[in-house]
């Protein structure tokens, strides 16, 4: 009875080690799931006016300008390479609710291609008298 106890339970150890040598190979034999990579981001505000910027093909440009929303101003972009720079998002924020005090507006731009190229933007009226407060010009290099 005893012989028959142990063969037995050398058979149950050895399902459990194929078993287990079963489950470790396919383990290690699966592709690690690569992600995507993250784009990089780089940030330029009103300080880097007239500079130039080097970012990444698939990057993205996260401009952050002073809202000048007192008289009606408001930045628009008046220049871009459009095969080059895709503007991607815009949207104000920051605004602590005190009087004149209308937060930051950002743009969110997408690198399309290598190259050089300029990106203006102005902070102006769109309608009377088209005066201009703020300008920020950066040339942009992108590998």
């Amino acid at each position: 009875m005893k012989t028959k106890t142990t063969i037995v339970f050398i058979g149950l150890v050895m399902i459990a080690a194929v078993a287990a040598g079963t489950v470790l190979a396919v383990t290690l034999s699966e592709k690690p799931i690569s992600k995507p990579p993250t784009p990089s981001t780089v940030y330029v505000t009103q300080n880097d006016n007239g500079t130039t910027i080097s970012m990444k093909k698939g990057g993205l440009l996260n401009v952050t300008v002073r809202n000048y929303g007192d008289g009606g101003y408001i930045w628009t972009v008046t220049s871009i390479d459009s095969t080059m720079l895709r503007l991607e998002n815009k949207f104000a924020w920051g605004s602590s609710g005190m009087l004149g005090d209308f937060g930051k507006d950002t743009m969110v731009f997408s690198a399309l291609q290598p190259g050089s190229t300029t990106l203006s933007l102005e902070c102006k009226r769109p309608f009377g008298q088209q005066d201009i407060c703020q300008k920020l010009v950066i040339q942009l290099n992108i590998e």
